[in-house]
C-alpha cells in the first residue's frame, strides 16, 4: 500500500476530511495517512517524513527546497475554492494519477541506476578474478624462471661430468693393453723421506722414469701419492729418480 500524506491549509483541512471519508481511494492501492493542516515548511519536513507521496493542496505553497523533504514523491493540487466535493475529488485523484506516474519513472530510473550498479559489482568481481588469475600467472612465471636457472645449472655439471668422463676414457685409452696389478697407495713425501732429504722429485720426473723402465700399469704417480705393487717397489722407483737426478747434476758440473 502507498503511503499518501496531504499538506493543506487549515481552512481546506474539513472539506478534505469530509471527501476523503466519503471516498475510498484504495481501489488505487494507496493510503491517506493523515492530513496535515499546515503548509509551513519545517513542520511539513517534520510531519511528512517518510512518506511515499505527499501532496501540497495550497495556493500559499512556497517553493520548497524538495531536498530536505524525506519523502517519495512531492505534487502539487490546485482546485478552485468554488469546486463542490465532486471536483476536489477528480483534483486529488488527478494528483495521485500524476504522482503514480512520476513515480513509476522514478522507480524505473531506480531499476537502470540498479541494472548499472549490478553490472558495474559483476565488472568489479570479473577484476578481481582477474587479478587473482594475474598474481597466479605471475607465480607461474616466477617458478618457470627458477626452473629455467635450475636447468641451465644441471647442464653445466652435466657438461663438466662429460668432461671429466673424456678425461677418464683417455687415461683408460692410455692404459688399455697394460698388465695392471694390484696396487698400494703411498703418499710421496713419506717414500722420499728415506731416500733423501731434499725436496720430493716432480710427477713428471718419476713418470718419465716409469715410462723408460716400461712399468706402466705397475707403477703409476698421482697428486702427491706413488701406487706400486709393494712400498718397497715404490722406494725402487724413487731411487731410480734420485740417481737420475744426481747424474744430471754432476753433467751440469763438467
Amino acid at each position: 500500500m502507498i503511503d499518501i500524506r496531504i499538506a493543506t491549509d487549515p481552512g481546506k483541512v474539513e472539506i478534505l476530511s469530509k471527501i476523503l471519508k466519503d471516498s475510498s481511494f484504495t481501489d488505487f492501492g494507496v493510503s491517506i495517512s493523515s492530513i496535515i493542516p499546515t503548509v509551513e515548511g519545517s513542520v511539513v519536513r517534520k510531519v511528512a517524513k517518510g512518506a511515499d507521496i505527499l501532496l501540497v493542496v495550497s495556493k500559499n505553497a512556497k517553493e520548497w527546497d524538495v531536498k530536505d523533504l524525506t519523502v517519495g514523491h512531492v505534487e502539487r493540487v490546485v482546485f478552485r475554492e468554488e469546486d463542490d466535493a465532486t471536483k476536489v475529488r477528480e483534483a486529488l485523484k488527478e494528483g495521485m494519477i500524476r504522482s503514480a506516474m512520476q513515480c513509476v519513472t522514478v522507480f524505473s530510473a531506480y531499476k537502470d541506476m540498479e541494472r548499472e550498479m549490478q553490472a558495474l559489482r559483476d565488472e568489479g568481481k570479473e577484476y578481481q578474478e582477474m587479478r587473482k588469475a594475474y598474481a597466479e600467472l605471475k607465480e607461474k612465471e616466477i617458478f618457470l624462471e627458477r626452473l629455467i636457472e635450475e636447468s641451465e645449472k644441471l647442464k653445466r655439471r652435466t657438461q663438466d661430468l662429460e668432461n671429466e668422463l673424456e678425461v677418464v676414457r683417455k687415461r683408460r685409452h692410455e692404459y688399455d693393453g697394460m698388465e695392471v696389478k694390484d696396487l698400494f697407495s703411498f703418499p710421496l713425501d713419506d717414500l722420499w723421506k728415506d731416500i733423501a732429504r731434499t725436496p720430493p722429485p716432480r710427477n713428471e720426473d718419476i713418470e718419465v722414469a716409469i715410462k723408460r723402465l716400461n712399468l706402466e700399469g705397475s707403477v703409476m704417480v698421482s697428486c702427491g701419492f706413488l701406487a706400486a705393487p709393494s712400498r718397497e717397489e715404490a722406494l725402487d722407483i724413487l731411487r731410480i729418480v734420485k740417481i737420475a737426478q744426481d747424474l744430471q747434476k754432476q753433467t751440469r758440473h763438467l
